[in-house]
């Protein structure tokens, strides 16, 4: 019975338990326990109301993203691991950096994703401690039809794909609105080389990350700070 739901959700690739009881037309409780067990395998995912089949790209993908950093450097050199942190400061493409160090181009990119998942996650958590203790009215920007969440604080943009709500929000200063409307522009045209939207809220905060800094300062930040390597 799992067998036949995994291959109705492996041809529909987005359906609801509702639709799946329509067409096997079996108990209700039966497709429930087949779609827990196939979750817990990792076969699908459940958002909301939709049961998505994860196809092998996606669950090698979904793998990388759960990846730590520290179990990814276990098998490297202390050598590679400069030159992939220093290449990433850099902004040098992987497929250069996979020829310099001998490794598949989708390993490096591999170091890339988690290395923006990692400044992602970062900048949130410190958004989300200014956020509560003084709330700020959102102001939002749309990418690839998709509303970016940003706000101020300290004279820093933080951007999250969910908005936040909170008690007596305030509306921006000035010069808040000023420097967002300057960062906007600035993600505005770097984001326009892309033509890929997948991870997009990691890469707008990694480019307000390296916005007006120095490779000095990135390289130190992304290796003591972000990576807790001495």
């Amino acid at each position: 019975m799992k067998d036949q739901v995994l291959k109705l959700c492996r041809r529909l690739k987005k359906t609801t338990l509702n639709e799946l009881v329509s067409i096997l037309e079996i108990d209700t409780n039966i497709i429930k326990k087949c779609i827990s067990e196939l979750k817990n395998e990792g076969a699908i995912s459940i958002n909301g109301d939709l049961v998505v089949y994860l196809s092998a790209k996606n669950l090698k993908q979904k793998r990388i993203e759960t990846k730590r950093i520290e179990t990814m450097f276990e098998f490297r050199e202390d050598y590679e691991k400069e030159i992939i942190m220093k290449s990433f400061c850099l902004e040098i493409p992987p497929q250069k950096v996979a020829i310099l160090l001998r490794l598949n181009k989708s390993c490096i990119c591999n170091y890339y994703l988690i290395f923006r998942r990692m400044l992602y996650e970062r900048q949130l958590k410190e958004l989300k401690k200014h956020f509560f203790e003084k709330p700020q009215i959102a102001r939002y920007r749309q990418f690839y039809d998709k509303n970016a969440f940003f706000y101020v604080y300290n004279n820093y943009v933080f951007v999250t794909d969910k908005i936040l709500r909170g008690k007596k929000e305030k509306n921006y200063s000035k010069s808040d609105i000023r420097k967002l409307s300057i960062t906007y522009s600035f993600l505005r045209r770097v984001e326009s080389h892309n033509v890929n939207e997948s991870y997009m809220f990691h890469r707008l905060s990694e480019y307000i990350w390296r916005k007006d800094r120095e490779y000095e300062y990135l390289y130190t930040d992304l290796k003591q700070n972000l990576l807790n390597i001495c």
